[in-house]
């Protein structure tokens, strides 16, 4: 159970068990002016045990409907979301589907080049792989020299 309902359940148990133990008393008439209509003889305990025992309950019942109001704006951000995720989520796969197309295309382009530019890249291709092998071995000289030193 909630915080709130407990709390409730405990103050009407309190309230009912009080006004068992003193029945006699609450009940005990007592001259009352009602909101200046004349006077009654009323058991003023009983009524105020029973007002007390009402604004318990109001209580108990405004503090239900700001958690209910607290929800429903919970839920409602939660829609909100949702929907901004599934919209985000169809542009990047459009975005996605775009990006592939343009490959492709490119990928097309590649292959469909002259043997020429082919033999370029390739060209290019090996005087990088040929840099980077004199790059290593004058690296392992120099370890070489300094580790036998």
């Amino acid at each position: 159970m909630r915080f709130n309902t407990v709390v409730l359940l405990l103050v009407l148990i309190a309230l009912v068990v009080f006004g068992v133990f003193n029945y006699n008393s609450l009940m005990f008439p007592h001259t009352t002016n009602l909101f200046g209509f004349g006077p009654y003889r009323l058991p003023l305990g009983m009524i105020l045990l029973v007002v007390a025992a009402a604004l318990a309950l109001l209580f108990s019942l405004l503090t239900s409907l700001t958690n209910l109001r607290a929800q429903a704006d919970s839920a409602r951000l939660l829609r909100e979301m949702q929907s901004l995720r599934t919209n985000l989520d169809a542009q990047e796969g459009t975005r996605f589907a775009q990006l592939q197309t343009y490959l492709e295309g490119q990928f097309a382009t590649l292959r469909s080049s002259p043997p020429e530019l082919e033999q370029g890249v390739v060209a290019r291709v090996d005087r990088v792989r040929d840099e980077l092998s004199a790059d290593i071995g004058q690296l392992e000289d120099f370890l070489r020299r300094r580790l036998g030193e």
